[in-house]
Order: structure tokens, then C-alpha cells, then sequence
């Protein structure tokens, strides 16, 4: 007579992980894959316009619908990448990936204006979570198929990571586990044919910035209204939350929601996706710092003498002052520019005119986004020592960042434990900003003709003429987890 074999008690631990806005692995595979064919090396600088071209020739996509055809892989695609399956996990712990798209995003789609700008709608933050759950069934089974033998499932764990808006829809997500949302149960029963224990063991966040337009907020999410969608994190929701934030985000459309004072939150040297990933290997930037203002005056008169020129070299002072922007502005050559058109009448005597225009620029900087591995490696400290099981990562770092990604690590372990710590020195901010830091807040690109002399620059609203305008004073507008302002 054989033996009875004994049945196996599995945990299972299934990793969700919601890319940012307008960030989308999938597509981005596609780009990648149609630039390498053609172009060969993705450092390049030129990858920036030529992904430009393509997303138009190749998916007849432009502008706001183009968004995530134009960017990289970020930290939530490199994570679930390396989220130890089956083989690696061992055979009693065992997990599985789901990758979810970033809001405002659909593999084979144009991007969605309204889940882009508002974070509503069909490819908003809560159907992102509806997603996810929709997938629930399918990779439990995935995950089950590799076991042998009599088993039960005795424990679901999630770990959930997020990035911008996608944290948003991790936080969101984790509240559906804690009030045990039927639709999540079900799921869950439907592939292991019984309800085990579920809990969330892990919640991985960069930079959250739910920014959700309602009703109520008179469309601006810049407020700390977020409509339904639910970014509190009480007790009891996760045994560990850990978050990532950007040093360096000031725009007005990235308000944080942090989750202090409940969770160890972490502040690195960074704009938001050089914390979440997403920037292409090496970028131009050519940007506007201050909002260009025009004036009419006459013809010969010499832009330099104009009111709109001496207003933007006023602001100098204020930039060179504000935090966010100190090491950039010592680093780096921002000037004073002007230029001009010929769309304005006569004076009241006849007298040719011309409008004059003016701000400072930031031209010509080349950036490197290696600096986003540095927040990767801090997240996978932080993950690992909840214990969440990956694979060992094959990262490249330039030698100038391997000590300061080395600092980010011991942060990230100080500020997990309660401990205080020092953040990083001027000299190593400069470091950073003189290659890595990328410059998100903006007045919008500079244009330049065939001539490479600048034109146009202003628009009517601010609104959204300028959705990269930097916040008031370029100071970051954070809500704590109340969603009370600091």
C-alpha cells in the first residue's frame, strides 16, 4: 500500500506593480525594439527625437497622446522583472508578477487625454486597481501550475509597488485588501478553490502624486482632494510601507502625498522620475525657466532694453535662492534671453513695431537618467528586508555614482530603522545636478527656427499652456497623510 503524501502548505506571494502616468513597458518594448532595428545604440542623445518620429510614423501618435511612447523603462518595470518566480522562490514560498500599465496608458492605444490630465476615467487610478484585480485569478493559477503533489494555499501575500500615480493606485489598492473588498476575495477562490489568509506584507512607493481633477476641486490637481480614491494608510494596512521621494520636484501639477508622519519616508537628490524611472538613457534639455513675457516695442529698439529682459534677469536672484533649483543654477549656465517677432502694428504715428520677448533659458544640457538606479537599489533594500524574494540585479553605474548610490542605500536602512540622518552634502548634490538630475519644471521647451533663433514660447493659458510650470516660489506643495498641506 503507498504511502499517503502529505499535502504541501504554500504561501504565495503575488507582487502588483503600477507603472507611473504615461509610463508603459509594453509600449516602450515596441518602441525599443523599432529603434534598435534601425539605429542601433538607445544612449544616444538623438534616441529623444528619433522615438518622436516613430511614435508618429509607426503608431500615428503626437503630442499628448504620445506620452508613453516616448519615455524608458522605470523602477516598476525593473522590479517586477527581477520578482523571484517559481524556481527561484523556492518551492513552500512561491510568487508572481503583474505588471500593470501606468494610468492614462493602453498598449496599442494613444495615450487618454483624461487619464493623463485628471487621473479619471477608463484608464484612471481606480480602474487601474480594477485591473489589477481582474488579473488576480489568472497569475494565482500561473503561480499554482508549478506545483506538484497535493497542496493548499494556507497564505496570500501581496506586495504592491507604485510610482506616481501608480502609488497612488498601490495605496488605493492596499484599502481594498484591508476592507476586504469581495471583488479581491473572489478572485483569489476562483483560482485555489478556497479563501485562504490574505494580508499585505509590503507596500514599495516612489513619489507619489495622485493629482486627481474633480468636482469638487474646480478640476485642479494641484489640491489635496483625490475623489474616490483612497490614499490613506491607516495601521494594520501593510506590516511595512516604504516610500521614495523626489528632492528636486517642485511643478505645481506634482503635488506629493506623503505618507508621513505614519511611514519611514525617504527625500533623494532627484525630479520625480529620476526617483521612478522612465527618462531615455541621455536627453537634451532646452528649456524655458521663467515663463516668457512679451512687450511691443519699437522697432529698433534693442531687446536687452526692454522691460520683459530686465524682469527675467531679476529672477535670477530668486532661482539661485531656491532650494530645488541651487545646485542646477551652480552648475550650470542659465541666461538671459530675447527675441523677437514681427506681429504687431504700427504705433498711433505711424511707427514700426515689433514684439519683444524674454526669459531665462537653460540651453543645450546633456542628462544622464542612470541616477534612477540608485532609488531601484534602496526600494530592493527596503523590500528584501520585509521579505520579498528577488533576483540579483545586472546594474551598470557609472563610477562617480557608486558611493553616492552607496550613501542612498544607508539612508534608506537608517530612515527604515527611525534613525536620523544627514542628507547629502552641497559638493554631491553638485555631482549629481551636473549630469543626473534631471530639470522638470519648466516654461515648456525652447524653439528655435532653421536658423536656430528662438520664436514663439508664449501662450495664452498658463493652465495648460505650461503643465510643467513650477509651483509658487518653486517650492513643492506636499500633503501629509491626511491630506493636510505642510
Amino acid at each position: 500500500m503507498d504511502a499517503e503524501v502529505p499535502v504541501r502548505r504554500v504561501t504565495l506571494a503575488l507582487g502588483i506593480f503600477f507603472d507611473g502616468t504615461g509610463n508603459n513597458a509594453l509600449t516602450t518594448q515596441k518602441m525599443v525594439e523599432i529603434f534598435r532595428q534601425q539605429h542601433g545604440n538607445i544612449d544616444s542623445v538623438e534616441a529623444e527625437p528619433l522615438f518622436r518620429r516613430h511614435a508618429q510614423t509607426h503608431f500615428g501618435v503626437s503630442g499628448t497622446q504620445a506620452a508613453s511612447y516616448l519615455g524608458y523603462y522605470t523602477n516598476i518595470y525593473a522590479l517586477q522583472a527581477l520578482y523571484a518566480l517559481p524556481d527561484s522562490a523556492g518551492k513552500e514560498r512561491i510568487q508572481q508578477a503583474i505588471y500593470i500599465e501606468g494610468v492614462g496608458t493602453c498598449v496599442g492605444k494613444p495615450d487618454c487625454v483624461i487619464g493623463m490630465g485628471f487621473g479619471t476615467g477608463e484608464y484612471g487610478v481606480i480602474a487601474k486597481t480594477d485591473e489589477a484585480i481582474a488579473r488576480l485569478a489568472s497569475a494565482v493559477s500561473v503561480a499554482l501550475a508549478s506545483l506538484s503533489g497535493p497542496w493548499v494555499v494556507d497564505c496570500v501575500l501581496f506586495d504592491l509597488f507604485g510610482f506616481s500615480r501608480g502609488a497612488a493606485a498601490a495605496r488605493h489598492f492596499a484599502n481594498r485588501i484591508q476592507s476586504e473588498d469581495p471583488a479581491i476575495f473572489r478572485a483569489i477562490a476562483s483560482a485555489v478553490g478556497d479563501l485562504p489568509r490574505m494580508r499585505c506584507r509590503f507596500i514599495g512607493l516612489f513619489d507619489t502624486v495622485a493629482a486627481i481633477a474633480t468636482l469638487a476641486n474646480g478640476m485642479d490637481p494641484h489640491g489635496p482632494d483625490t475623489g474616490e480614491v483612497n490614499l490613506v494608510l491607516r495601521p494594520g494596512v501593510a506590516e511595512h510601507v516604504f516610500h521614495i521621494v523626489a528632492q528636486h520636484e517642485c511643478r505645481y501639477n506634482f503635488a506629493l502625498n506623503s505618507v508621513a508622519p505614519a511611514w519611514p519616508e525617504l527625500l533623494l537628490p532627484g525630479a520625480h522620475s529620476d526617483i521612478g524611472g522612465g527618462y531615455l538613457p541621455r536627453i537634451r534639455e532646452d528649456l524655458f525657466l521663467t515663463r516668457p513675457q512679451v512687450e511691443t516695442v519699437p522697432w529698433n529698439e534693442p531687446g536687452e532694453r526692454s522691460r520683459v529682459y530686465r524682469q527675467a534677469v531679476a529672477q535670477l536672484s530668486a532661482l539661485n535662492n531656491a532650494p530645488v533649483m541651487a545646485p542646477l543654477m551652480r552648475t550650470h549656465s542659465v541666461m538671459p534671453a530675447t527675441w523677437e517677432d514681427e506681429f504687431a502694428p504700427n504705433d498711433r504715428y505711424g511707427q514700426m513695431q515689433k514684439r519683444c520677448f524674454a526669459a531665462l533659458t537653460l540651453r543645450q544640457r546633456l542628462v544622464s537618467a542612470d541616477w534612477s538606479q540608485a532609488a531601484l537599489w534602496v526600494m530592493l533594500d527596503a523590500a528584501r528586508a520585509a521579505g520579498v524574494l528577488f533576483d540579483e540585479p545586472t546594474l551598470h553605474l557609472p563610477e562617480a555614482l557608486i558611493p553616492l548610490v552607496e550613501r542612498a542605500r544607508q539612508m534608506g536602512k537608517a530612515v527604515r530603522v527611525g534613525s536620523r540622518i544627514n542628507g547629502f552634502s552641497t559638493q554631491e548634490l553638485d555631482t549629481l545636478a551636473q549630469d543626473y538630475i534631471h530639470c522638470s519644471a519648466n516654461w515648456n521647451s525652447v524653439t528655435v527656427n532653421d536658423a536656430g533663433e528662438l520664436y514663439g514660447g508664449a501662450a495664452v493659458a498658463e493652465t495648460l499652456g505650461f503643465v510643467n510650470r513650477p509651483d509658487e516660489g518653486w517650492v513643492r506643495t506636499v500633503y501629509d497623510l491626511n491630506g493636510k498641506k505642510w
